[in-house]
């Protein structure tokens, strides 16, 4: 039986790719708020919406190694007073 790991805070470089909420393809850089083997969380400036399909490179992440590309689905999204996006993705 394997045990999950828990979401662990980390500051990976991300690159988020996927569609934004007017329909548009876009390119955004971020980085990591916390990861573990079935999702993560990041900021987010681009407009998007929940059930968006995004690609999420991750740079160095311990959990994942040096370089790793996932395919993930937005779970949840949290706008501060700033207008960014507190994103939430599990990945596919």
């Amino acid at each position: 039986m394997r045990v999950e790991r828990g979401r662990e805070k980390e500051n990976s470089r991300l690159t988020i790719k996927g569609i934004d909420d007017k329909g548009i393809a876009f390119q955004e850089e971020t980085e990591a708020h916390d990861i573990s083997e079935t999702g993560i969380s990041f900021f987010l400036n681009t407009p998007i919406w929940v059930d968006t399909h995004l690609s999420i490179e991750i740079a160095s992440s311990d959990l994942f190694g040096p370089h790793h590309v996932a395919r993930a689905k937005v779970v949840r999204i949290k706008v501060d007073s700033s207008k960014r996006q507190f994103v939430a993705a599990r990945f596919d």
